[in-house]
């Protein structure tokens, strides 16, 4: 009868540690924190840019690496005879605008996904400063649009926290959802 050597308890421990923090941070973490203090920032009235002045961008470049999809509104769809709805997608992180992490806004028809129709020119951002100006240019597709922001990974499995803030016709903040917390 063989024997299953097992690793020593000390080695386990700290894999166990390791991969918990790496897939679930936790709501007492920094980046929760971050998530939480850009959902207080946020106020109906406010443009697209100031959204993301006000503390958002600052939550996406504490994550590193995640992307803020928006959606134009149920009610207001198909927005044209070609696209049912628009999805902005935002990212930062590596990948897109350079090797370290930068921002990205695309635009899609439909859905965001690698293989669909973009409808405006997609913009890559080295800075937090950069983005911010560009957002002024895209403002107009972010009309009638419900954006949904996650926390950062509760648990493995990826277990989130979430709250929307939808756009106005005018591009302006209409509301902002209480944050939605998981059941982990």
């Amino acid at each position: 009868m063989s024997r299953l050597a097992l690793p020593c308890p000390g080695v386990l421990v700290a894999f166990l540690v390791f991969s918990t923090a790496a897939c679930g941070i936790g709501r007492d973490s920094r980046e929760y924190h971050a998530f939480v203090a850009s959902h207080d920032a946020i106020r109906p009235g406010m443009s697209i840019r100031q959204v993301f002045e006000s503390g958002l961008a600052d939550y996406l470049m504490r994550l590193g690496g995640k992307n803020l999809p928006g959606a134009t509104a149920a009610d207001k769809q198909p927005v044209s005879p070609e696209c049912r709805r628009y999805v902005v997608d935002i990212h930062h992180g590596p990948g897109d605008a350079t090797r370290r992490g930068g921002f990205s806004v695309k635009v899609y028809c439909n859905m965001n996904a690698p293989s669909s129709q973009q409808v405006a020119a997609p913009a890559l951002f080295a800075t937090k400063r950069d983005f911010l100006d560009g957002l002024d240019h895209y403002a107009s597709w972010t009309k009638s649009m419900v954006f949904r922001v996650e926390s950062p990974a509760l648990q493995i499995g990826g277990v989130y926290d979430s709250y929307e803030f939808s756009m106005d016709g005018s591009a302006r903040v209409a509301t902002v959802s209480p944050i939605r917390k998981s059941s982990p």
